[in-house]
């Protein structure tokens, strides 16, 4: 906290001393362990969601229950991992929970590339490519007329405007449909609940309660615990609701914006905890239905560029959101900057409408 009132107090008051800690923060945003580690959060993110999309195709009927299950399994981890990582970092240091943390990912890694699902896909694809490649050549060959050189500059120029015109054209239907600004907007929400949480609830909770790794560690197990036993009856329940499922995703999403507001008031650690736990509960029931309404809406052939629409607003609210968050938290105070939080979720439900 000391840091971001010097870098707010350059800012403001123009003072120079804090030119270095300008200079080291570009440093580190710029260094390539980070990005790697965000370019390939964001692709597999869109890839995972794709992937499960298309195979829940197979039962649409049951879809949501399977991406209950999945979510469950995976949000499993965080019932364990935050607590167990911020005890580690207080005995041991911070280094060993990113070396157990990178093993742990490695391994899920490679069992991903395993699974039946993931094999013959890129075959299937190959050989998709070779057809399409034969037909092509059979039928400049039939016609008598010689492929095109796209050798030098402006064919290169030229193959490059028609893959954009080609990526256009699939992409203005989505950007002009109401069901895909709906889920992007609700794509949002835990982008902007991370970024506050991120930088101003932390400091919030070390400010009030003297909080280290341990206590905000346990403020994540609670959000997954609760997530993770809200989630199969959230499952069931979106696939019994047809349409949007705004009666899911509505009154559980306001519900988790208001219990987000409360962590600006909250004064013990049992009153963050609570707060947490709701919005996981609430979470339980938005995710499946969110899940399963995309996958039904979205034709399959533009999942995954629909997909990546909605993680391009996460990655520029990760961006720039923590940051202006921040800048307000030392302006306004803590509570300002949740409460600002929560009124821009309210504001992503509302376009859900």
């Amino acid at each position: 906290r000391h840091q971001g009132q010097k870098a707010f107090d350059v800012c403001w008051n123009g003072d120079d001393r804090c030119g270095d800690d300008a200079h080291r923060l570009l440093q580190l945003c710029a260094r390539p362990r980070g990005l790697q580690v965000a370019r390939g959060r964001g692709r597999l993110c869109v890839q995972h969601r794709q992937q499960l999309a298309d195979l829940t195709d197979r039962a649409p009927q049951h879809r949501a229950k399977i991406m209950g299950v999945n979510q469950a399994v995976a949000g499993s981890v965080w019932v364990v991992g935050p607590a167990v990582g911020g005890w580690l970092a207080e005995t041991y240091g911070c280094r060993n929970s990113f070396i157990i943390a990178s093993i742990g990912a490695s391994l899920c890694s490679l069992g991903y590339t395993r699974l039946p699902e993931t094999l013959p896909a890129a075959a299937a694809q190959r050989r998709r490519d070779m057809h399409s490649e034969q037909k092509g050549t059979s039928r400049s060959g039939s016609t008598g007329e010689q492929p095109p050189d796209h050798s030098g500059d402006l064919s290169r120029l030229a193959a490059a405007q028609l893959h954009v015109a080609r990526w256009w054209e699939d992409i203005r239907p989505l950007l002009k449909s109401g069901n895909q600004q709906a889920l992007v907007a609700l794509a949002a929400i835990p982008s902007l609940r991370w970024s506050c949480f991120s930088t101003v609830v932390t400091l919030h909770a070390a400010s009030v309660l003297g909080a280290g790794p341990w206590e905000i560690g346990l403020m994540f197990t609670a959000l997954a615990l609760s997530q993770g036993l809200a989630m199969p009856l959230g499952a069931y329940l979106a696939d019994k609701t047809k349409g949007a499922k705004l009666s899911l995703v509505m009154p559980a999403g306001l519900l988790s914006c208001a219990s987000f507001a409360s962590v600006g008031f909250a004064t013990t650690l049992e009153q963050f905890l609570a707060s947490m736990a709701v919005q996981g509960l609430c979470a339980g029931f938005t995710v499946p239905a969110q899940g399963a309404f995309r996958a039904e809406v979205t034709p399959q052939a533009l999942r995954g560029q629909a997909m990546s629409l909605e993680r391009q607003l996460g990655s520029c609210i990760g961006l720039a959101g923590p940051v202006c968050m921040g800048l307000l938290s030392d302006v306004a105070g803590g509570q300002a900057s949740i409460l600002l939080t929560s009124a821009l979720m309210v504001a992503c439900h509302a376009v859900y409408l």
